[in-house]
């Protein structure tokens, strides 16, 4: 668009809406804010889906390419930090997730998840829903926690009921 049609269109805005260049720049600017937002919302929900679904797959080379090296894990057993974990970690926990809620806001997001452990010959040795907890950046995953409870979830992530994602 060259200048001559970014003006005609800067001036038929502020007709129509009936405002001043002021306020077209704030409304832009809270546009463009909101768009940001958005965008990193859904990143942040697909990586984590991603995520969980590798994890499930026991896919450690796909899986390390979306988790940070210095990543921190924090399980029922205590925590470690580190991608070169992972594989050990999938392998003592031997746990499928299926989700049922999520809760997100920016980078952060808890999901709601129904948790199924096996014995290493494929039997179940329990079931239980858990609340997994991750922080994401720059497209991967820098923080996972899991929760037995959403209270601890939600407190730990600082997310809330208010935070679902349909």
């Amino acid at each position: 668009m060259d200048e001559s049609n970014k003006q005609e269109v800067r001036e038929l805005l502020l007709n129509v809406f009936n405002i001043n260049e002021q306020q077209l720049i704030e409304r832009s600017s809270s546009f463009l804010k909101h768009k940001s937002e958005r965008a990193t919302l859904t990143s942040t929900i697909e990586t984590a889906e991603q995520w969980i679904e590798k994890s499930n797959e026991k896919d450690i080379p796909s899986l390390l390419g979306l988790t940070r090296t210095d990543i921190e894990i924090i399980g029922p057993k205590g925590s470690v930090s580190g991608s070169h974990h992972l594989a050990d970690w999938l392998d003592r926990a031997n746990l499928k997730l299926v989700t049922v809620n999520r809760f997100a806001k920016w980078h952060d997001i808890v999901l709601e998840q129904q948790g199924t452990w096996y014995e290493e010959n494929g039997e179940i040795r329990g079931q239980a829903t858990v609340f997994t907890y991750m922080r994401i950046t720059e497209g991967k995953v820098a923080f996972i926690a899991r929760y037995d409870n959403k209270m601890e979830a939600f407190h730990v992530s600082g997310l809330n009921e208010e935070n679902i994602i349909n």
